[in-house]
Parts: structure tokens; sequence; C-alpha cells
């Protein structure tokens, strides 16, 4: 057995941002010793400039897609397809410690610790805080550019959805200037629609941002940066998505729930519902914003070999399984509910979102709870076929 001592010394010989920049390209995040950019274990492009899925620090990582992480023996072994003790002869071997060198690295750490746990919190309080003030200066969506947004994409949303609408919302992006003092440049100011998150807890918990240009086919805006030329995302998520969901259609104690990926696909199947006249009494319908945060993440044993892509090493790419970590975070489903309903996404790609889903039916299972997975047709989307109706 290695001694803990010797792992962490081996942690600390071996910095997260050091190793996983081998594979993709990172760049310094909003919090100090952060750096974010593509994931080494599932981004097509590991060179992407606007990737922001991927975060690590000296001695972690975390996965807002891949909904894992861990330090960097994990981050190793799943690159490298090696188990625990190849993963840390790769990292160059472990190596015993001094006793009083122990101890001091073990105070040290615990310090660090504790700073990082406050300054985390207060981040996170930060973010919030200022998140909620963009909420507040924002107005409800009928008779907005939000609204036109939503007919232009022939949806509806339910009275009293937590959607809003901001009439000028900067566009900001990391800073390549050294000498910029907020360390971001804002590249657009325009209408966008803010969705609220709320948390585990039910507390306000961050924003879903989609920028709007209604001169757009699909009315979303379309922007360039402009060092890079790269195209980017119309949409953005702020603050803490982990177990957080988006409520639509809204109940206070729900007893069917309808739980989707996006906002649109939830959307374009609440303008079905109510085109079928089906009664919506005591039913819910959320948006839980990510694939990863529907299902939660895998059992570590749960990863399985992609029939198809690989990894930026040429790799067979392995992917999470269909079991469920049910330490990890995920959009919780209340006890009230006897019929789930999940929103497949026929977008995203087919073995991934089968697994992810297949996760989620295991993980939100109860006893009297009828489960069901609801899928479009191959290649769409929900929305895609409300639109070719």
């Amino acid at each position: 057995m290695i001694p803990a001592s010797a792992l962490d010394e081996l942690r600390a010989r071996n910095p997260v941002p050091d190793i996983a920049g081998r594979w993709v390209s990172l760049r310094r995040g909003s919090r100090a010793g952060r750096f974010i950019g593509p994931c080494p274990l599932h981004s097509k492009d590991p060179h992407a400039k606007d990737s922001t899925s991927f975060e690590c620090w000296a001695d972690g990582w975390v996965c807002a897609t891949c909904q894992d992480g861990g330090d960097v023996i994990r981050l190793v072994e799943l690159y490298e397809r090696l188990d625990f003790r190849a993963a840390v002869q790769w990292l160059g071997g472990a190596q015993e410690v001094d006793p009083a060198e122990e101890a001091r690295r073990a105070r040290e750490q615990a310090e660090a610790k504790a700073r990082a746990a406050r300054d985390d919190n207060a981040f996170r309080e930060r973010e919030r805080a200022d998140l909620w003030s963009r909420w507040s200066e924002a107005k409800p969506w009928p008779g907005t550019p939000v609204d036109d947004y939503l007919r232009l994409r022939r949806l509806v949303a339910p009275p009293g959805a937590l959607l809003r609408a901001h009439p000028a919302l900067p566009y900001v992006v990391a800073a390549t200037d050294a000498q910029s003092r907020s360390g971001w440049r804002r590249l657009h100011s325009g209408p966008a629609m803010l969705a609220a998150i709320l948390g585990p807890d039910g507390r306000f918990a961050g924003l879903h941002i989609t920028w709007i240009d209604l001169a757009q086919p699909k009315g979303k805006l379309t922007l360039t940066h402009p060092e890079t030329g790269e195209a980017l995302p119309a949409k953005k998520v702020r603050g803490s998505l982990g177990g957080g969901r988006i409520e639509l259609l809204r109940s206070a104690a729900p007893t069917r729930l309808i739980l989707g990926e996006g906002i649109e696909t939830v959307l374009a199947v609440y303008r079905a519902l109510l085109t079928s006249q089906i009664p919506l009494e005591g039913m819910a319908m959320w948006s839980a914003i990510s694939l990863g945060n529907l299902a939660g993440k895998a059992a570590d044993h749960s990863r399985l070999p992609h029939p198809s892509l690989r990894t930026a090493a040429g790799r067979v790419k392995r992917v999470p399984g269909p079991e469920p970590d049910p330490a990890s975070k995920a959009v919780p489903v209340p006890d009230s509910v006897v019929d789930l309903r999940l929103l497949g996404d026929g977008d995203s790609d087919p073995f991934e979102t089968r697994l992810a889903m297949a996760r989620a039916e295991r993980r939100h299972a109860r006893a009297g709870r009828r489960i069901h997975i609801a899928w479009p047709e191959p290649g769409r989307d929900f929305e895609d076929m409300l639109v070719s109706r």
C-alpha cells in the first residue's frame, strides 16, 4: 500500500494544470490559481479558446460536461486508461517522505484547503450577488425581445416560468491584454433572455443567459472572437450549476414532472401539450441545463468504450456509463413525483446520450414511481420536430 504522504508528494510534484496542459490548451480563469479550457477527456478540439467546461487547479480538476473530477492521478487514469498504480508510475512514482517533512506538508495542505474553501465560498457569494442584481434589473418577458424570440422559434412559455428579459446585457470574454484591469473584455451588449437557476435547496444559484438577435434565423446572437475568429456561444451559464434546475412550468408539489436538458426542448414539449389539450394539473416542467446535470455522475467503475470516438491522443474514448454515482450532484426529483418523463436530446451523441438517460432512470427510480424516456426522431430534437409541423 502506498503511504498517503507519498501520494501527497506525488500530487505536489505534478500540479494538475501542468499535466492537463500537455493535452489541451488552458488559460487563466477568473479565480486565482484556476485554469479553464477544453476537457482532455471529452473535448473534440483540445485547443478551443472559448471552451470553459474544464476547470483545474494545483491539486484538483472538474468537468461540467463529464460531471467528473478528482486529483491528478484520477485524470491520468481516465486519459491514459491506466489503473491506479500504473497512473502513479506514469507520474514518476511514489517516493518516501521524511516524517518531519510529512507533518509540515500536512499542516500546509490543511491551511491551503481552509483558505481555498473560504475563497471559493466568497467567490460564489459574490458571483451569486452579481447575478441576482442582473436578474433584478431584468423585466417580465411579455412584450420584449424575449417574447419575439420565443415566437420566432414557435415556442410558448408558461405563465410563471423563471424567465426574464434584460434589455442590454454585456457579453464579455477573458482579456488577452495584460494591461486590462478587470481581466475581461466586452464584445457586445444587447437583449438577452435570462433564466434563473435554482439550486438543490431551492435558492437562487445562477443564470442561464441567451443573447438575442432577431435578425438571425433562430433569433440567437452570432458573435466571433475578434482575435481568433472563432464562433462564440450565444448561451452561457454562470453561477452554480450542480444540482440546479430552471423551473418553467411550476408546481409546489408536482405529481408529474417532465425533465429535459435545454430550455427550448422543454418549451417545445410544453407547446405540444397545450396543442393536444392534455391536462397540466399537478405537472411541473424543468430544464436541467446540461445532460450531466440531468443524470449525475457515473460510478467510477461504470465507464464504457465509445464505439467510434477517439481522444485527442487517438485512443478509444471511454465515456460515463449507466451506473449512477448517488453521491454526485444532479437535479433532485421531488418525492411527490410519481410520473417522471425524461426528454432525450437527439442533437447529442446518441451513444453517450442513451447511457446518460439510462443513468438518470436508475438514479431517479423509486418505489411507486413510473419513469419513461421520450426520444425525438433520430438526429433531431423536440424543437426541430415542432418547427417542421
